[in-house]
């Protein structure tokens, strides 16, 4: 039941990610300047929150966080990869504007995988 509550998590987060980078690309957040940076920094912040919020959510306990991560990670690249690929105009109206959109993503997969890693180090 918790992997179904993963996978459901994993789909509305990805949704929610591909709605605002439709929503933010107009106004310059994936332009490659300060507020790209800015929004790159508060993803590396909010990922371990993201994280231990998902975690208790679903009931994860005192189990390692990575299997976690890797769900909703597995999820959204799967979810990514065929929405960029059949229907980019989700993402943005001009998909050749989805570059820093979609580097965001996998920044955003990496910290979140990351985050786990390090949770679970701790004693």
């Amino acid at each position: 039941m918790r992997t179904l509550s993963l996978i459901l998590l994993g789909a509305v987060l990805w949704f929610l990610a591909a709605v605002f980078i439709r929503l933010a690309m107009p106004w310059g957040v994936f332009g490659g300047g300060y507020a790209t940076a800015i929004l790159f920094g508060l993803t590396a912040l909010l990922a371990p929150v993201l994280l231990s919020t998902v975690h208790r959510i679903t009931a994860g306990g005192q189990a390692p966080r990575l299997p976690t991560a890797a769900i909703l990670c597995l999820v959204g690249v799967l979810l990514d990869a065929v929405a960029m690929t059949w229907s980019p105009e989700l993402y943005a109206s001009n998909p050749a504007r989805l570059v820093n959109g979609a580097a965001w993503l996998l920044f955003g997969v990496g910290a979140l995988l990351t985050s786990a890693m390090l949770q679970d180090r701790r004693p």
